[in-house]
Formats: structure tokens, C-alpha cells, sequence
């Protein structure tokens, strides 16, 4: 609830002789607070009654077949039906224009207002992934008058499929074991699935007695079996937002008293269950607006966990091994950590005798973890931590008398940067020269060495939502920060055939090219292409002659990045589309580890015992002299800094004073002092100490 910021305020208010709760009349509504003054607010819960129903099917590894048009093969799947009540005493209304029939977008990070409710909209900015924000309209009860606030809320995208809008990240699903922990949100995750997106309506009622919803609502659903049944007579606000909400362009939503449904059959709605899953019993937890981006009664009651039992994994007791992945590369810097995670279990045993299923390490090492599952009591192979130790740099420090810069000094093998006491960056490279000093000062110095790192990007698999087969030439766009390897990408392939990938810049001049051979089935595709940085920049496929690649045309959700290097941010089709390469196995020097700091010590002396400085007081010269008060002062100094001048009279007394910036060399400094009487003066360079004096004549 806390994420939640008003943008818009509207409201309107209405009479009507009868009393009654609706949009437009707040007489007969009730409070949750049994104020008279309030929000409305819903509160969407997920419902295990809509899962046990007969709201899952189990799907074997491999042999499962397509079973619904356009949403590919349905090996290792977990279809789950989702409902979601609402039992808040508001209506939860999304809007996707305004009272002005106007839409909002986002184009990376530009927003776009007043944008006309109908056509087709593009980026101004060229950004190829425009997600249009929405809002939750929020409805206000004071008295008997109704007025409502409209509030920015997440994003929605346009399906092609389903023919209109999904809300962004409405559900999340995922499989787990269950552990002694009372919240299924804390159980080991086994598989997961996509961020499903909703189209929101009202779907049915919760009903009476008998009804065909009778038991989805209830005033608890987080517990399975649990919690008490509620149907429309038991909601005071019952059908508060019409029951009429559908899947429009304008305005969706779930009334008070009534659930959305998303059955099992539709795209997207299933858990990607891996490989080595053992039959045995697990839980399918279902959460609803995960992320707390909708205002509600209650953000605690956003989840169910329902038992299911799988048959059709491999046998109990088969020892498949546990896998471990890692949060980044497995490449370790000096004085970081990175997260290992093992395939779920009941219980866990890592070689460093830790007992959760994800760790985290800060020390090199060959790591293993002991998985108590289905499957048995097996162990991963090793999974080996690299350290990458810096070289420290070497440096030379630097002295100067009074005040003055310094030059200071460093080499090592990658980019040195300075920085001050403060660990305020100040330069980068081999040499820094520093301020004018007046007391000695302690810089610091690091180095920061390059190294090869493999890293994958997501998406790693097809199972991100429904797809299915195509030959038509179509592409990814991404952009990239640092130049990179783009060594080998994931295809899924109905046929054996061939296909080309291209790699093209914005204007489809192709920068690699490659036609590779691919087995009927999954398969990695070398690439080996050298991708430099660019924005817009296309991954292609075309000439395809097996009979399709898979593609996914729901639920992509966009950017997909590796910070620093490179953002997957749209498809040549659309928001909703996902084209052909999985997976993407990148080869990059952009991985970096840096050294500790070293100390730099910028010396500032006293010089007071140092004798004169021969060199420097050769090298002074007036000229004119004589002059008429307009002269040049040159000099030459080993470092630079600052310096006084001054002018005497034959008595010893100051007439003019000035301090001088020199640099390294020579130096020439233009004066004026014109305004002086004629005579015979002293001209004095107060430096490092010392008084280096001439005669000089004004006439």
C-alpha cells in the first residue's frame, strides 16, 4: 500500500431518491472503519479452492504434445488455474485512460502524456517497448456523496492474441516443498513460472450456496482448507463497481463480491517444472500483486498454497543430483560475496556447513551441496568459486616547497583512479596532478583489472508464457553499454533445418552474420559474434527452412538486462512477443574487481634551511628595464604553484603586492604598476622560502 502516490484527483457526486451503493451514490455504502467518511478500498486475495477444483494438470518432461493451439509443447509443464476474489468493501477498478479519453506511456525513461485514446502509438524518443501506465481508481464514500481518486498504477500491454490489455505482473505462481515454516512464502522453490498478466473482470460472483464460485471467497484464503465462506449476501458493499468490468481498453477491474478467473488452458498459466523433479508432494503457491502496487484493505492475504502431488516427474528415489547456480558469474573479487542457490529440498547440507538452500560466500572455493528431496539424499557436483585478486599499484609520491602542485605517481596492469581523503574521486591515470598545497596531504589510488566472464541473460527459456512455431523473419532489439562476445544463443526448433542470425545495427546493415544447422528440439547455436556498443542494435532470424522456431507471443516482459552490459528491450512484432533466442551466453571484459586503496603522500616542506635555488634565480628577468611601469616578470620553475611578487622602495616599504600561479617551465607574467612615481625601486620573489631580489628603474 505504501508504494502507491496519487497523481490525479477527481470526483463527482450524485443524489438519487433511492438509497443504494454504487459509483455514483454513496447513501446505503459501509465503511470498513463504520466511519461515514472513507476509501473504498477492495482487497484481492488468491483463491485454493480455484486450484483444487480441477484447476491443475500435471505434464511429463518430454511426450506431452501441444494441447492448446499457439502456446507450444506442454513437456515439464504444471498448468494451474488462478482466481482471484475480491472481498474489500471497494471495487477494484483499473483504469487505462483518463476522464479525457487520454492514455499515458512509458518510453524507457520518458513518460508521455495525453496521448489520444485510439491508434497506434509510438515512442517519440525511438524507445520500441512502450509500456502504458494505468490507474487504480480508488472510490470515496463522505456521507451520501461518491467521488473518486485515480492513482498511478504499474502498466498494462496490449496482448495481440487475446485482442486487448493485460495488467503487468498481476500473478506469480511457483511450485515448492513445504518445511516447517508456517508461510508457503518461505518454502524452497522448485519451479516457477511466468509473471502472468491479467485481463481483470468480473469473472462471477462469489455467489450462493451451491453456485458455481460458492467457496472462492473467503475471509481467508492463505490457509488451505481454511478460512470461512463468503457469498454476496455477506458483503455489505456487495457489487460495488457494477459486475460488469470485461477486458476494455478503458476500464477493467473486479467488483466487490465477485472473482477473476484464468484457467489453465490460456497462455502462460503454468509452472515450468525442471528436469530433475521426483515425483512427490508439493505445493503450488498462487500470489496476487506480489509487488503491493495496487492500494487494498489488506496486503497481507495475497497468497494460497495448495497440495498438489506429482506422478508423472521421475521416479521417487532416482538420485537425481541437486544443481547449484549463483546469483552473478563465479568469479569472486577480493572483499565481495555472491549468492549460491541448490535445487529444492527438504533440507540441505553445503560442504561449508551451512543449511539453507541458498548461501552466501565470500571466499574461493569448490562448493557442494547435500539436497534432501523426492529424489533422495544426492549431492551436486562441485561448483568452483573463482577469486579474482587486483594487482595493487606502485606509486611515487611527490614534495614541494611553501606550496605549490604536485605530480604524483602510479602504475599498475588495469585503470588507476584517484581519490582524495574523503574518497571523493578526483582523476584517473597513471599520473594526478594535484591542487595548489599549502600543508602536506595523503591521496589514495586503486586499481581495477579487467577480466573474461561468461554471463547468461535472460530469458533463460521458452517457458516465460505461450508461443509456438513460426518461420517468418523477425528479431529482438537490445542495446549495449560495453562491447561484448555474443558466444552462443538457445533455439527451440520443430524440425531439423537450418537458419541464419544476423546481427544488424538500427538501419539493418548487418554488423556478423551465420548459418547454423538445428536439431528438431531444444539446441545452443555458436555465434561468436563481436558486438560493439550501440543502441537499437538486432539479433535476427530468417531464412528459416525447418518448419518453425518457437517464439513466445504472451507475457514477455521487458528489459531484459545484464547491468553494464546490455538491455533485451522489445521485439520486432511487439511488447508481447519474444523471438527465437534464448538464453543469450555472453563472453565480456566488463567484469571488474578492484584493488584496495593506497596511500599517495603529496609533501609539503618548510624549505626554510633549504639554500637559494641557483637555477631558479638565474632564470629571473625584468624586461624593460627601465620601464614605464609596464613590464613582464620571467622565470622558470621545476613544479607548479604559487608565488609572491612584491614591489619596495628604496626604504623597504611594500608599494604593491601580488601572488603569482606558475606552472612547470617557463613562465611570463605581464604587470602594470604605471601609477608609481619615478625612481629606483626593489623587486622581490618571495619563493620556496627565500627572497630573490632585482633592481629595477621606473622612468
Amino acid at each position: 500500500m505504501r508504494k502507491i502516490i496519487p497523481l490525479i484527483f477527481l470526483s463527482f457526486i450524485s443524489f438519487q431518491a433511492n438509497s443504494q451503493c454504487t459509483t455514483t451514490n454513496a447513501t446505503s455504502c459501509l465503511c470498513e472503519d463504520g466511519s461515514s467518511n472513507c476509501l473504498l478500498l477492495p482487497d484481492i486475495t488468491a483463491s485454493w479452492k480455484g486450484v483444487i477444483n480441477g484447476g491443475y494438470t500435471e505434464y511429463p518432461q518430454i511426450g506431452a504434445g501441444t494441447n492448446y493451439a499457439g502456446q507450444g509443447s506442454d513437456n515439464g509443464r504444471l498448468r494451474v488455474t488462478g482466481s482471484t476474489p475480491n472481498i474489500g468493501h471497494g471495487s477494484f477498478t483499473v483504469r487505462g485512460q483518463d476522464d479525457f479519453g487520454n492514455r499515458t506511456f512509458l518510453c524507457g525513461n520518458d513518460t508521455v502524456f495525453n496521448v489520444p485514446s485510439t491508434g497506434q502509438f509510438t515512442c517519440p524518443n525511438g524507445y520500441q517497448n512502450p509500456k502504458q501506465l494505468i490507474t487504480q481508481r480508488i472510490y470515496h464514500k463522505n456521507g451520501n456523496a461518491m467521488s473518486y481518486e485515480d492513482h498511478y498504477a504499474g502498466s498494462v500491454t496490449y496482448h495481440p492474441s487475446h485482442g486487448h490489455n493485460h495488467v503487468d505482473d498481476w500473478a506469480v505462481m511457483t511450485l515448492r516443498i513445504q518445511t516447517t515454516d508456517p508461510n508457503p512464502l518461505n518454502w524452497p522453490i522448485v519451479g516457477t513460472g511466468a509473471k502472468i498478466g491479467f485481463c481483470l473482470m468480473d469473472y462471477g460472483q462469489c455467489g450462493t450456496p451451491g453456485s458455481t464460485y460458492d467457496g472462492h471467497c473467503r475471509d481467508n484464503n492463505t490457509v488451505y482448507l481454511g478460512g470461512t465462506t463468503l457469498n454476496n449476501a455477506d458483503f455489505p458493499n456487495w457489487n460495488l463497481g457494477g459486475g460488469n468490468y470485461n477486458c476494455s481498453v478503458v476500464e477493467q477491474g473486479i467488483s466487490s463480491g465477485w472473482t477473476d478467473v484464468y484457467s489453465k488452458y490460456l497462455d502462460g498459466m503454468w509452472i515450468n517444472v525442471p528436469a530433475n523433479t521426483c515425483n512427490g508432494d508439493y505445493y503450488i503457491v498462487l500470489e496476487v500483486d506480489k509487488n503491493n502496487i495496487f492500494l487494498e484493505e489488506n496486503d497481507d492475504n495475497n497468497f494460497t498454497a495448495v497440495p498438489v502431488t506429482l506422478t508423472q516427474q521421475l521416479p521417487s528415489g532416482s538420485l537425481a543430483l541437486p544443481v547449484i547456480t549463483s546469483n552473478n558469474s563465479n568469479n569472486l573479487c577480493d572483499g565481495q560475496s555472491i549468492t549460491l542457490t541448490a535445487t529444492a529440498g527438504s533440507s540441505f547440507l553445503w560442504s561449508n556447513g551451512e543449511t539453507t538452500q541458498s548461501i552466501t560466500v565470500s571466499q574461493p572455493d569448490s562448493y557442494t551441496c547435500e539436497v534432501t528431496n523426492y529424489c533422495g539424499v544426492s549431492t551436486s557436483l562441485p561448483f568452483i568459486v573463482n577469486n579474482i585478486a587486483p594487482n595493487v599499484p606502485t606509486v611515487i609520491g611527490d614534495t614541494v616547497c611553501i606550496s605549490g602542485s604536485v605530480v604524483l605517481n602510479a602504475t599498475s596492469s588495469g585503470n588507476i583512479t584517484w581519490y582524495d581523503s574523503n574518497n571523493i574521486y578526483v582523476g584517473n591515470g597513471n599520473t594526478f596532478t594535484t591542487p595548489v598545497l599549502n600543508a602536506s596531504t595523503t591521496y589514495f589510488v586503486q586499481n581495477t583489472d579487467s577480466y573474461l566472464d561468461s554471463i547468461h541473460a535472460e530469458p533463460y527459456t521458452n517457458g516465460i508464457g505461450g508461443g509456438g512455431y513460426v518461420t517468418t523473419e523477425q528479431y529482438e532489439v537490445f542495446n549495449s553499454y560495453t562491447n561484448f562476445t555474443l558466444e552462443s544463443v538457445f533455439l527451440y526448433s520443430q524440425s531439423a533445418g537450418n537458419v541464419t542470425i544476423e546481427l544488424q545495427d538500427q538501419n539493418a546493415v548487418v554488423l556478423a552474420t551465420t548459418t547454423v544447422a538445428v536439431p528438431a528440439g531444444s539446441s545452443r547455436a555458436t555465434l561468436n559474434f563481436n558486438v560493439p556498443i550501440d543502441s537499437n542494435l538486432r539479433l535476427v532470424g530468417k531464412n528459416i527452412t525447418t518448419s518453425g522456431l518457437y517464439r513466445n507471443n504472451n507475457s514477455a516482459t521487458y528489459p531484459y538486462e545484464l547491468t553494464g552490459i546490455l538491455s533485451i528491450f522489445g521485439a520486432s512484432a511487439g511488447a508481447s512477443y519474444y523471438y527465437y533466442f534464448y538464453d543469450w551466453k555472453i563472453l565480456t571484459s566488463n567484469s571488474t574487481c578492484s584493488s584496495a586503496l593506497v596511500p599517495v603522500e603529496a609533501v609539503v616542506l618548510s624549505c626554510a634551511a633549504i639554500g637559494e635555488n641557483i637555477p631558479f634565480k638565474k632564470s629571473i628577468k625584468i624586461a624593460p628595464n627601465p620601464n614605464s611601469g609596464k613590464f613582464n616578470i620571467e622565470f622558470e620553475t621545476n613544479y607548479s604553484g604559487t608565488l609572491k611578487a612584491e614591489i619596495l622602495n628604496l626604504l623597504g616599504q611594500v608599494v604593491c603586492s601580488e601572488n603569482i600561479d606558475h606552472s612547470i617551465g617557463s613562465n611570463t607574467w605581464q604587470m602594470d604598476q604605471s601609477t608609481l612615481s619615478k625612481g629606483v625601486y626593489l623587486f622581490n620573489i618571495f619563493f620556496e622560502g627565500k627572497n630573490y631580489t632585482s633592481r629595477m628603474i621606473i622612468d
